[in-house]
């Protein structure tokens, strides 16, 4: 007996799916899977372990001049990273900001991995060459898979490493990667405007 096409083409786009969500799952627990493994075993493996079921938190912001800063560098809950409130999709740091500094969200959104190569020689990053300073036109959550990058702001800057996140408010900043390797970062963008 054989299987009318419209039953193959239906199994065949539930296998596709279903190959999706299983690939996605498989993608997600080898990146934030260790997130919540015991510490020895996440020594065992090199992954990610929050402290006290905290990560340390990088939020950007603007000071009264429009100057990109760090706002906010501290430890919160890992099920509460950074919450923005409707209609401010790029969220509140707490602090006097310019006017604009929180707009609301275009819909669009891009999730990505970037990898900052090591810098060499005379090259080199620094807020006063503003080697790569550049800013992005929503916020994006930078989490650092590997390494340790400093991470720059037009007054700021501050060494970040694997498992700390970034919240990038669309302000001026640059990385530079001062080690011999790659420093990965897993990205999710919320556009703006």
């Amino acid at each position: 007996m054989t299987t009318p096409k419209s039953v193959r083409a239906r199994r065949s786009r539930r296998d596709m799916l279903q190959l999706t969500a299983t690939g996605t799952a498989m993608l997600t627990t080898g990146v934030f899977g260790a997130l919540w493994s015991t510490e020895a075993g996440a020594a065992d493996l090199g992954s990610i372990t929050p402290q006290n079921g905290k990560l340390r938190r990088v939020v950007s912001g603007l000071d009264a001049d429009g100057r990109s800063l760090i706002a906010i560098d501290d430890a919160v809950d890992v099920g509460n990273l950074f919450s923005t409130p409707a209609g401010k999709v790029m969220g509140e740091t707490g602090r006097p900001e310019p006017a604009g500094a929180s707009t609301a969200a275009s819909g669009k959104t891009r999730c990505f991995v970037a990898a900052i190569p090591p810098h060499v020689g005379d090259k080199k990053p620094t807020r006063e060459n503003r080697i790569g300073f550049h800013k992005g036109d929503g916020i994006s959550y930078c989490f650092i898979l590997n390494g340790a990058l400093t991470y720059m702001t037009d007054s700021q800057e501050t060494i970040v490493r694997s498992g700390d996140l970034i919240v990038e408010r669309a302000t001026l900043h640059s990385w530079r990667n001062d080690s011999t390797a790659p420093v990965s970062m897993f990205i999710v963008t919320v556009s703006a405007g």
